[in-house]
């Protein structure tokens, strides 16, 4: 018998565990939902959702009933904040779990694109050899350009650092250095770095931060890696830039529209993709999911017990 009188729609991209599972069912009544194929009337049914997945304007305004919406991410942007407010619809996310696993993924795509892994992975699968291959680059004694220094961030600018690279750091978009800090301005960072990671937060409405403006900014031959927002670059820009060959590559983990549909910038031989995976491992995974849980349980004890 459920806690509270509380029906709960998860989002099938949350995979729970059957102990997670028999824990949110204790508390709630539970339905788990594909959020983006169920009818739009059986939305109105719900006092809250479980989500790792867009809502869609005309979706939260079928909210109709709901009073919280947990989202399985530290950035709530998978939600329109302000039309939640106006319909009375908490919206909380979960502490920043996933940075060593970020960190960790960042650095697999950087090495994945300074060492050709996969087209020299499907060179021996094809029975090619080192066909098209060119030398690759060492990461040690490279200017590792770190943009957003939150706690991936600074995961990312440790392990750069452990493998003899020289971290320079750059917070938020643009504007003047913090002295304080030893910061620099984004763009000062472009300038200088070889490669440049992305891990800054989005602004809603706002523009990319990377596009043709600041690709011209990088040196030749520099690499761009991204496992933040994919609306923090422009993604039509960068595969110019990759395709003149004003870039070396990139590593890519998120894209402006998801799940991606016949990417002509994931078709370059010069980038690597993965499908928005960085966070995914079996420790994160369980860490996000508990808290998730705990979240949405305790604002329901708190406020309609």
């Amino acid at each position: 018998m459920a806690e509270y009188a509380v029906k709960c729609a998860v989002d099938q991209a949350i995979q729970l565990s059957a102990e997670e599972q028999a824990r949110l069912e204790a508390a709630f009544f539970v339905d788990y939902i594909d959020i983006h194929s169920v009818p739009e009337g059986q939305l109105a049914s719900y006092q809250a959702f479980l989500i790792h997945s867009r809502i869609l304007t005309k979706q939260l305004e079928r909210f109709t009933q709901c009073r919280y919406i947990g989202v399985r991410a530290h950035n709530t942007d998978y939600v329109n904040g302000e039309l939640a407010r106006q319909l009375g619809i908490a919206v909380r996310g979960i502490p920043q779990e996933g940075a060593n696993a970020v960190a960790e993924h960042a650095f697999a795509l950087l090495f994945a694109v300074t060492k050709q892994l996969s087209a020299a992975s499907h060179n021996v699968q094809a029975g090619k050899w080192r066909e098209g291959l060119v030398p690759n680059l060492e990461l040690r004694g490279k200017t590792l350009g770190i943009i957003g220094y939150g706690t991936i961030g600074q995961e990312v600018a440790a392990i750069g650092a452990a493998l003899g690279m020289k971290p320079l750091i750059a917070s938020g978009r643009g504007g003047a250095a913090t002295s304080l800090d030893g910061r620099l301005s984004v763009e000062d960072v472009l300038r200088q770095a070889d490669m440049v990671t992305l891990h800054a937060s989005t602004q809603a409405g706002g523009a990319p931060l990377i596009g043709s403006r600041e690709l011209a900014m990088m040196k030749d031959g520099a690499i761009l890696i991204n496992t933040a927002r994919g609306s923090l670059v422009h993604e039509k820009e960068l595969a110019e830039a990759l395709r003149s060959g004003k870039l070396y590559g990139a590593g890519l983990d998120v894209y402006e529209d998801e799940p991606v549909r016949d990417s002509l910038l994931c078709e370059l031989p010069n980038v690597v993709c993965t499908p928005h995976v960085a966070y995914f491992t079996r420790e994160t995974i369980a860490r996000m999911n508990g808290n998730l849980i705990d979240r949405a349980i305790a604002f329901f004890e708190q406020n309609f017990k």
